[in-house]
């Protein structure tokens, strides 16, 4: 059962002045490094991304899942890219720096005969404004252990993955059903955007918190392995399960 008690950290990305060596940045600074700390993850509100991306982002993406398995398979044939799918209920690609410009033409063609010019820069647009708020965060975490001065080496080392997941449903079944077990990230940070909630984090006392975006510009935030061992375990790497019900799939970014 998943907890309706305890919360998650909401923090707000969206002011104007959260700059560096501003107030509002130390303020937003706390929050953040506190809510990894407590519970590795915490809910992000970042306006960067304009609602009409997010949807038809979210609308294309749908039709990916719905091509021929030989189309999934040619994708993960090609460098950098890679599919997970005949799993029941749970499918996914992924790419190694998909905001860049070869790679997401690379993703495009190889489902749309067209190469989907639109989807292409909607899907650029999308994950250069996602690279900022990560970027943002890190920036935040490494301030807080004082190594300031390593940051730009640190952030230039760091390779953007992203994942496209759909989790699907049972059409006529109204009960919960597990689409992905438990497991957390092998990664820094994974910023994730629901098309439907199920997304659900383990906190420390043995309850899971079902983690719902509140506002169209809501994006969850995991703290995952690498961060923990990086932080000599100050961070939690966020215990994390997706489980779905109704009759609508649920599409993850």
């Amino acid at each position: 059962m998943a907890s309706t008690q305890v919360k998650i950290p909401t923090i707000d990305f969206c002011k104007s002045e959260l700059k560096p060596n501003t107030l509002q940045w130390e303020s937003t600074k706390f929050q953040v490094f506190e809510a990894l700390q407590e519970f590795g993850c915490c809910e992000a509100i970042y306006d960067k991304v304009p609602n009409e991306i997010r949807e038809c982002m979210f609308d294309t993406l749908k039709e990916v899942f719905d091509f021929p398995l030989s189309k999934l398979i040619e994708y993960r044939e090609k460098p950098f890219h890679i599919y997970d799918g005949q799993i029941p209920l749970y499918g996914s690609v992924s790419s190694v720096d998909l905001v860049l410009l070869n790679s997401v033409e690379t993703f495009s063609n190889t489902f749309w005969s067209n190469g989907n010019p639109n989807f292409s820069n909607v899907i650029k647009s999308y994950f250069e404004q996602i690279m900022e708020l990560n970027d943002m965060m890190k920036n935040m975490v490494l301030e807080s252990l004082w190594l300031k001065n390593y940051i730009d080496e640190f952030l230039n080392s760091n390779v953007f993955m992203s994942r496209i997941t759909n989790y699907k449903v049972i059409k006529g079944e109204n009960e919960n059903k597990s689409a992905l077990p438990s497991h957390t990230d092998s990664s820094y940070l994974t910023i994730i955007k629901q098309n439907q909630n199920g997304l659900q984090v383990l906190y420390k006392n043995g309850e899971w918190i079902e983690l719902n975006h509140t506002s169209p510009n809501s994006y969850i935030v995991l703290s995952a392995d690498v961060f923990m061992a990086w932080t000599n375990d100050r961070l939690i790497s966020a215990q994390h399960r997706v489980v779905t019900k109704g009759d609508k799939d649920r599409l993850s970014i």
